[in-house]
């Protein structure tokens, strides 16, 4: 089994002085076991269920991804921020690059890959156009159905289908509450198969649900070993992701941006995966002082943004704390021709960017700049499951020290309700009037 791990060298006293010493190490240790402690009660109470994921029985999930297997040629995921940014991780990490332009043999007769998140026309548009509603089949994602994008992407699409004449309950499926909410209604109505998105899964914390496990079983992609990866930072002894919460809660006293940078295009999507799990959890008002808590997380992908932000990271001000993902043995790895350029005769692309990456590290340090680095074996289901239980366990564990809950997300409730009231949805015309009170505009200040 992969087995990932964290080397911290460079984010320590002894290398660099901003650098955590053991001393506070041990005592961040300690509020970093006390927020584990918290989350274990909530855990044992049924309250927080992404740890228990790993267990969860996976027969539906299987059986609907072999009923389907052959028969379409498009998947179109319709979700957002968490709903979403999981499974687009997934397909970038395991599927090859350029998948979903791959003939309908070469993907091994698996559908191409749609996500539909925003509410930019452009991008429903886009579907509708390239593909076939005779052809598509829809996973809807969303707790509530409330969702205002979600729901809105939903209506187009189930409008395209029904009027090509498609019935429905052999293309379309829904991830949702199990019991309650507009989209549970709209399915059991529908005859849409239901796959649950239990209460205690909050919308951060949903990759290891059906949110992300039934659209990665329609493709192909291993969900029992994502699990097993998953299951194996559950099981562990727990040093690994509290020594990381406590290191980072060191920084995040000096430094006010998390940037998270691996060495590997497969990871980039994880990356931003990460900025939402990081903002939405963490970005919060904090017990009962109410002091604006968190840090701003930043994506970066090595060794594209060694032409681009490492300038800044290198330069500019002493803001940034980084993490760098790290991979031992590229997939597809080769040998640089020779004859081209004499210093990289019989150099592997794959150790050339683990040579950039060790680099990068080295003049980062060299400027007094902190960062750590998590290596991992190879990119595969087992080792991606990790990374996803790993930093689910140390945001929730920052947060929980710090008496934040990591699984809501309020700011982001208060921001739906003026778009609810500036298009008249019943029950929020105070929300429309606080808006147009706020939204003041003056001719003086456009140019």
């Amino acid at each position: 089994m992969s087995k990932v791990t964290l080397d911290y060298s460079f984010a320590a006293s002894k290398n660099v002085e901003c650098g955590i010493s053991p001393e506070e190490l041990d005592t961040l240790l300690e509020k970093a076991r006390y927020g584990f402690s918290k989350l274990t009660a909530l855990v044992n109470d049924d309250k927080v269920g992404f740890t228990k994921l790993p267990y969860q029985n996976l027969d539906q999930i299987k059986a609907l991804a072999r009923d389907i297997n052959c028969k379409y040629n498009d998947l179109v995921v319709i979700g957002v921020g968490g709903a979403a940014l999981g499974i687009e991780a997934i397909v970038e990490a395991i599927l090859p690059l350029g998948y979903s332009r791959l003939s309908f043999a070469d993907r091994r007769s698996f559908p191409r890959f749609w996500v539909l998140d925003n509410s930019d026309p452009s991008n429903v548009g886009s579907v509708m156009r390239h593909c076939r509603p005779e052809d598509t089949f829809v996973l809807m994602i969303s707790k509530s159905g409330q969702t205002i994008e979600t729901a809105a992407n939903f209506a187009m699409i189930i409008d395209w289908m029904k009027k090509a004449a498609v019935d429905i309950k052999k293309h379309v499926a829904v991830v949702a509450h199990p019991e309650r909410g507009s989209l549970n209604a709209y399915a059991k109505e529908s005859g849409l198969p239901i796959f649950p998105l239990e209460t205690n899964i909050s919308g951060q914390f949903p990759v290891l649900s059906p949110a992300s496990l039934l659209p990665a079983a329609i493709l192909g992609i291993n969900i029992d070993k994502l699990l097993a990866g998953a299951a194996s930072v559950v099981e562990s002894d727990w040093k690994q992701f509290l020594t990381t919460a406590a290191i980072y809660m060191h920084y995040m006293k000096t430094k006010p941006i998390n940037v998270l940078m691996p060495y590997t295009s497969r990871l980039s999507k994880f990356a931003d995966w990460f900025n939402q799990l990081w903002a939405e959890s963490l970005g919060q008002l904090n017990g009962e002082a109410k002091l604006n808590f968190g840090t701003t997380p930043v994506s970066a992908c090595g060794s594209i943004d060694q032409h681009a932000l490492l300038q800044l990271y290198l330069d500019g001000p002493a803001d940034k704390f980084i993490t760098f993902l790290g991979v031992g043995v590229h997939d597809m790895d080769a040998v640089i021709p020779e004859g081209m350029h004499d210093y990289l005769d019989g150099v592997k692309l794959g150790e050339l960017l683990n040579t950039q990456l060790k680099s990068t590290e080295a003049l980062l340090l060299s400027k007094g700049r902190s960062s750590m680095r998590f290596d991992i074996p190879s990119i595969n289901e087992t080792a991606l499951g990790e990374l996803f239980m790993l930093f689910q366990y140390v945001v929730a564990i920052i947060a929980l020290s710090e008496d934040i809950d990591p699984f809501k997300q309020p700011a982001v409730e208060l921001g739906k309700q003026f778009t609810y009231g500036l298009i008249d949805r019943e029950g929020y015309e105070q929300k429309k009037e606080q808006f147009e009170k706020i939204y003041v505009k003056s001719s003086e200040f456009i140019v």
